[in-house]
């Protein structure tokens, strides 16, 4: 199972507190994380990554689009309300910037304002590009952040 790397422990732990509640702040972003499902335009089947997934509001979406997905992120708190909201999706704890996954392992890769805050994006924006690598002519990566 991914893990958390020691130096984003402390931020899972805050992330990880506001739990069910933090889906509340997704209706904020609700059209910019639609819009971003609309742009890798997921079909049934397709194997989704959804990296820094929260509540999972990106991966429900995918997923009513019949894609299998998997949400990962570093707070056990919002992973625990993801799976209540989104049963039937894949959830778990897992380090953007240390992902345990087969290269090529998805078709899509998602983030929805999550990304813009781990501690080193270079190396999450690595992980990201690669799981998708050769997978198909239709692999597609999208990253929602910092809106205006």
């Amino acid at each position: 199972m991914p893990s958390v790397l020691p130096h984003n422990l402390s931020a899972g732990s805050a992330w990880g507190s506001g739990g069910a509640a933090f889906d509340v702040v997704s209706e904020h972003t609700a059209d910019a994380i639609a819009h971003a499902v609309d742009r890798v335009w997921p079909t049934p089947c397709e194997r989704f990554l959804d990296i820094a997934t929260g509540t999972g509001w990106a991966a429900r979406h995918l997923a009513a689009r019949g894609a299998v997905v998997t949400g990962i992120d570093i707070g056990d708190g919002m992973i625990e309300a993801a799976k209540r909201l989104g049963p039937g999706i894949t959830f778990q704890v897992g380090d953007a910037e240390a992902l345990e996954f087969d290269e090529g392992a998805f078709d899509g890769v998602t983030s929805t304002f999550g990304v813009m805050f781990v501690a080193r994006p270079g190396r999450s924006g690595r992980n990201r590009a690669g799981y998708t690598q050769g997978r198909s002519p239709r692999s597609r990566n999208m990253a929602a952040e910092r809106p205006c």
